[in-house]
């Protein structure tokens, strides 16, 4: 998944891959109790290890978080190519109006600030990128 915080990332997974497993940064950064402001790299640690358990036993799973650039993308694609994986990029997008009310509604609320720091560096994912990429607007 990739998407702006508030975008409809956690509902689209609900609707279209309700029996997938999903890595949620959103999930174990309230599980670690660790802030969206603060340092990520335990969070990201975790949710790889996660990954790999999956690729590992040759299972599907959604990997739902921001995917913020394309560089950020890229390494996790390439994670998960080393295991033969087929990979398939699910961009959703809304008017940042949507995305500011719908971000005030989530239990999980990142704050204003981060949002608009991660609208500053968005990079919309292509179809260079995986597989298959597709975008929800």
């Amino acid at each position: 998944m990739s998407g702006l915080p508030g975008a409809g990332k956690d509902t689209w997974v609900r609707k279209n891959l309700a029996d997938w497993p999903v890595i949620s940064l959103d999930a174990l950064r309230e599980a670690m109790d660790v802030d969206p402001r603060e340092e990520q790299g335990a969070v990201v640690q975790a949710a790889k290890e996660q990954a790999r358990v999956h690729l590992r036993g040759g299972r599907s799973f959604v990997w739902c978080a921001t995917n913020l650039s394309r560089a950020l993308r890229g390494s996790l694609v390439q994670l998960f190519l080393d295991y033969d994986a087929y990979v398939r990029i699910v961009y959703v997008e809304v008017p940042a109006a949507t995305l500011r009310r719908q971000n005030q509604e989530r239990t999980a609320r990142v704050p204003a600030p981060v949002i608009e720091r991660l609208l500053g560096r968005w990079e919309v994912p292509d179809l260079t990128e995986a597989h298959e990429v597709e975008w929800v607007l």
